[in-house]
């Protein structure tokens, strides 16, 4: 009888464990989808367990698909960019890529000042410039071997811990040597842009974005229409902060709306 009742008393108290458990995936569910996204520190706080739970937590949730883990926490299914590595991002849109570009080259005169991030877009617009006596300041291992090859180009290469996947660098000694410079140009690659503003996946990478903005009397933002209307897991910054967008396709509705109300100049492709 002793060892009925002990058995019993298990089965009822894994079936109590289990309920707590999806009880608790329920909350962290509906945080997230509230929200659009929400930290491992924020969630442990916020229902009172550790980290580490947590962080199983969102494994078991991600193989529902009820969201998506990125570094750090998790974000909504359905409103993040897609998540690539440099090669990936490097063979996607390449003609788009290109005719965005050459929009830049209009833009940017001789003897300007420039810091360029590390995306692949970015890349394609440094190909334009290959004529100019620019001085250029990057993160991106790949961006600066590119500028290395310009005769009239300077190049600055960023220190810090590098990004093994996405080639380029990162943390507080990044942040801290581009505090020490002021251009003409900061010219960024969007990843998501919405009517909140500009978004990453990474705090390590959005902290360096933010500065770059920052050190930029004008900041020029590159994106092909797919990163558009969609959100990531660290926001970089407002719209009102870039000066120009320049896009494949026409922008209308209301993400149009808000980039006029922010003074944001949209340029196509097609203009």
């Amino acid at each position: 009888m002793l060892h009925n009742q002990i058995v019993y008393d298990m089965m009822i108290s894994k079936k109590g464990e289990q309920m707590l458990l999806e009880e608790r995936l329920s909350q962290i569910s509906q945080i997230v989808d509230e929200q659009g996204s929400a930290t491992i520190d924020f969630l442990a706080q916020k229902l009172e367990v550790s980290k580490d739970t947590i962080r199983r937590d969102l494994m078991k949730l991600e193989s529902r698909k009820k969201l998506h883990r990125v570094h750090g926490g998790a974000i909504q299914i359905g409103k993040e960019a897609e998540i690539l590595n440099y090669e990936e991002r490097s063979n996607i849109s390449s003609n788009q890529k290109k005719k965005i570009a050459s929009k830049l080259k209009n833009l940017i005169k001789d003897h300007s000042t420039l810091i360029f991030d590390s995306s692949t877009t970015v890349e394609a617009a440094i190909k334009q410039l290959d004529n100019l006596s620019i001085s250029t300041i990057t993160n991106s291992l790949t961006n600066a071997i590119l500028l290395s090859k310009y005769e009239k180009a300077t190049v600055q290469l960023l220190p810090g811990k590098l990004n093994k996947n996405q080639l380029f660098l990162y943390g507080a000694e990044t942040v801290e040597k581009l505090s020490q410079y002021q251009v003409d140009f900061t010219i960024l690659g969007v990843f998501a842009l919405s009517n909140d503003g500009l978004f990453i996946h990474t705090q390590e990478e959005g902290i360096v974005k933010r500065k770059m903005i920052q050190q930029g009397k004008q900041v020029i933002a590159l994106a092909d229409h797919t990163k558009l209307n969609k959100e990531g897991f660290f926001k970089i910054c407002d719209l009102k902060e870039i000066d120009y967008l320049i896009t494949d396709e026409k922008i209308e509705g209301e993400l149009m709306k808000n980039l006029n109300d922010n003074n944001v100049k949209v340029v196509t492709i097609n203009e």
